[in-house]
C-alpha cells in the first residue's frame, strides 16, 4: 500500500481526533496520533489484514524543547510497505504506553529511549537503563542535559593543551595560503604532469 492508502484505511477506523496529521510526501511518511488513541491505532496497524505491520524497525524520540515526540518506524513483511507513527508526550511527564505486548522487539528500543531521553513506557516489563550505568543522573540526549563534571572520580572535562595540536611551520603556512599553480588549463582533462594534454 502507498502511505496515502494506509492513512485512508486508518481514517475509516478512527476519528479525526485520533489521527492528528499525515505527511506522505517526505522520505519517511508519517501519521501523527493522539496519545489517547495511541495503543488502539498501533494494535490496528499490526492486526488489520491489509496493513499487517508485523515488524517494528525502530523507536526514536525527539526533544522539541516544549515537548517530546516518540516516533515508531513500522514495516510490513507481508505487504512490503512502511509508515512512521509519531506521538507527542509532555516534557514534564513523558509517559506513553509500552508496545512490547504488540512487538516484543520494542523491549530494548523503549529502554534506550528511557535511558537517553527519559520517556517512560508504561507497562514495560523491565524498564531500566540500557546504555548508561544504573546510577547515571539525567538523560544525555535531552537538549537541556548538563553533563556532570565527573562520574565516580573520572573527569568528563578535558582541558586542551598547546602540545595536543601541532603548530604549522612557515613552509606549511605558505602551502596553505598560496593558491595551487596548475600546469595545464583548468578545462583540460589531462593530468597536470602529462606532456601531451
Amino acid at each position: 500500500m502507498k502511505p496515502e492508502e494506509i492513512f485512508d484505511t486508518l481514517r475509516k477506523q478512527f476519528s479525526d481526533s485520533a489521527l492528528l496529521d499525515f505527511d506522505g510526501t517526505v522520505k519517511s511518511p508519517f501519521i501523527r496520533v493522539a496519545p489517547d488513541h495511541f495503543t488502539s491505532v498501533m494494535r490496528f496497524l499490526r492486526d488489520a489484514p491489509g496493513l499487517a505491520f508485523d515488524y517494528l524497525q525502530l523507536i526514536t524520540a525527539v526533544d522539541w524543547i516544549e515537548h517530546f515526540e516518540v516516533v515508531y518506524h513500522l514495516y510490513s513483511m507481508k505487504q512490503g510497505h512502511k509508515i512512521a507513527v509519531k506521538v507527542k508526550v509532555p516534557r514534564e511527564n513523558p509517559v506513553i504506553p509500552s508496545v512490547t505486548s504488540l512487538w516484543p522487539a520494542a523491549d530494548w528500543h523503549e529502554r534506550e529511549q528511557y535511558d537517553l531521553m527519559g520517556v517512560i513506557f508504561e507497562g514495560h516489563p523491565d524498564l531500566r537503563r540500557i546504555l548508561c550505568p544504573e546510577d547515571w543522573e539525567g538523560h544525555p540526549l535531552r537538549k537541556d542535559y548538563v553533563q556532570p563534571v565527573e562520574y565516580h572520580g573520572i573527569s568528563n572535562v578535558r582541558q586542551a593543551r598547546d602540545d595536543w595540536y601541532p603548530k604549522p611551520d612557515e613552509d606549511a603556512k605558505a602551502i596553505i595560503t598560496k593558491p595551487p599553480q596548475l600546469k595545464s588549463p583548468p578545462s583540460s582533462t589531462a593530468s597536470p604532469d602529462s606532456k601531451n594534454p
